[in-house]
């Protein structure tokens, strides 16, 4: 029974005006409303321009300008400031589909970074690119994502 109630789980996107019209819309046809739900009822013209980062037991406001990198490790997603690391409730692929258009690109299986906070792009070992990122860290683009990425850089 729990797998319907999965199935019937929904993430909630849009303006703060519509959420409770939505909300009792979804509710009446019978979806349950789950921040962690895999699937999203998203409005049109929703702009997100900011993530909810949680650091120890503090929820922090992060504008997405101030993003260096976002990372999937095991079940959890972590978003990288220049300061700090935050745990937050966006999947990977939410995440770039979001930001595509802000300067966020896909790097690897599991990693997405801001275009604005790459400091240094190096050539390695089998056809791989190396970045160095204004955070200090190291970071891998692998062959399948290379070419978007090159493309989105205008190499």
């Amino acid at each position: 029974m729990d797998w319907v109630v999965k199935w019937l789980e929904i993430k909630l996107k849009c303006r703060k005006e519509n959420e409770k019209k939505y909300k009792e819309m979804l509710e009446l046809a019978g979806f349950v409303i789950s921040p962690t739900a895999d699937l999203t009822f998203q409005e049109d013209d929703f702009i997100q321009d900011s993530f909810l980062g949680k650091v120890e037991d503090v929820y922090e406001i992060i504008p997405f300008q101030k993003v260096v990198l976002i990372e999937a490790f095991g079940h959890e997603v972590f978003l990288y400031t220049l300061e700090k690391k935050y745990i937050i409730k966006e999947r990977l692929y939410e995440v770039e589909g979001l930001f595509d258009d802000v300067g966020y690109i896909r790097i690897n299986k599991s990693q997405i970074v801001n275009k604005a906070m790459i400091k240094e792009i190096r050539p390695a070992f089998n056809s791989k690119l190396t970045l160095l990122l204004k955070n200090k860290q190291l970071v891998d683009v692998t062959r399948s994502y290379q070419v978007r990425f090159k493309e989105s850089i205008g190499l």
